[in-house]
């Protein structure tokens, strides 16, 4: 079953709101040639802050009080895997060069796709592989998560969820039904000791690319 991936983005996890509350023009002198958008939070500490969405292309970078974000839309599912982690790791690699003591405590990499359903083939191909057609004869519907824990450098949430759904084709603009494909995986929410720096991203970041890629995979062989 082919995935037609969407969006991969690489995350990094932590208490920022300091970091962007003294570095906001910093920021923004560094994303000049992206489009800004920007939303005021409250902190829970009285404070305010200013939420930053960066957009160029196919390119989207997020600063949040929790998390710093860099999203990768794909402009066509072809796009390799090494494509997307190499643009990743350009734009973390320049971020670390002019913020070289910020750190996450956790990381993950969220890649969005879809299988697509437009006459249920999709829901019998994966219900009759699982048994369910056996057992319950012709399926409907269809859904499911599933975490199956990975031990890498340290513990890693390996997580599947498939969901039914609907998808817009770029140019028609017509919509099709699909499974929704979300591959999550991500460092445990228990170790909260701040360690990921980005300019170590390539060295912290390949354990989980490689996690997403083999459920990547293990989902087109099913």
């Amino acid at each position: 079953m082919k995935i037609l991936k969407v969006r991969s983005c690489f995350s990094y996890i932590g208490n920022f709101a300091d970091f962007l509350i003294s570095n906001e023009q910093r920021i923004k002198n560094l994303m000049m040639e992206y489009e800004i958008q920007t939303k005021v939070e409250q902190l829970s500490d009285g404070r305010e802050l200013k939420n930053l969405l960066f957009s160029k292309q196919n390119i989207s970078v997020r600063f949040l009080a929790s998390r710093l974000d860099f999203t990768f839309n794909f402009p066509n599912p072809d796009v390799s895997e090494q494509a997307v982690f190499s643009s990743a790791l350009e734009y973390f690699e320049l971020f670390s060069e002019i913020f070289p003591d910020i750190f996450g405590s956790r990381i993950a990499i969220v890649q969005q796709g879809f299988i697509l359903n437009e006459n249920q083939e999709a829901i019998e191909e994966f219900t009759s592989k699982m048994g369910f057609t056996a057992a319950f004869g012709n399926c409907n519907e269809l859904a499911f998560k599933i975490n199956a824990p990975k031990e890498r450098f340290e513990t890693l949430n390996t997580v599947l969820d498939v969901q039914m759904g609907e998808a817009k084709h770029n140019k028609s603009l017509e919509k099709m039904k699909v499974l929704l494909i979300n591959i999550d995986v991500n460092t445990l929410i228990t170790n909260s000791m701040p360690r990921f720096n980005p300019k170590n991203f390539a060295k912290d970041f390949n354990d989980l690319q490689e996690e997403v890629t083999l459920r990547h995979q293990a989902i087109e062989a099913f």
